[in-house]
């Protein structure tokens, strides 16, 4: 799943990990900012994860973002 807005993911990440890692997707997408990271990895409390991958528009100034479920671990 590719582009998707920040709400979007949120909700497909929430279901890939069948709970709320809202807070966890935040801390790791900021971290990811500061430090210049193409992606970040969002694991649920079974230490199932999915990678995300950001990329910035810089001509609209938009972020989006695209989630690997191949990734996905358990």
């Amino acid at each position: 799943m590719k582009n998707l807005p920040r709400s979007q993911a949120l909700i497909i990440i929430n279901e890939i990990l069948e709970e709320d890692v809202t807070d966890k997707f935040n801390e790791q997408a900021e971290n990811a900012g500061e430090h210049g990271d193409p992606s970040f990895v969002v694991t649920n409390s079974r230490g199932e994860s999915v990678e995300v991958f950001v990329d910035w528009n810089k001509e609209e100034d938009i972020l989006s973002y695209s989630i690997n479920e191949e990734f996905k671990s358990e």
